[in-house]
């Protein structure tokens, strides 16, 4: 099973909630692109809730990864700890 995602809004952030597995192939992408596609709509907050994920590869990771880098770089990022 690939990953599923949904997004929602909670006032000004963007809630990803992911389940499944994020892995080479259509799991990352569709990771990708939600991510990016939040950032063209000008989200500046974005919370991946990744509860529900049972497995990630290196390709999911980079991902990961790659939607940070892609926050900072907009100056759009903040972290947050749990």
């Amino acid at each position: 099973m690939s990953a599923k995602l949904s997004t929602r809004q909670v006032g000004d952030v963007t809630v990803m909630d992911v389940s499944g597995r994020i892995t080479l192939g259509e799991g990352s992408s569709s990771l990708r692109d939600a991510l990016h596609s939040a950032v063209e709509a000008g989200n500046k907050k974005i919370l991946l809730n990744l509860g529900e994920v049972n497995y990630i590869d290196s390709s999911g990771i980079g991902e990961l990864v790659a939607g940070f880098t892609s926050l900072s770089n907009h100056g759009e990022l903040s972290s947050c700890s749990t």
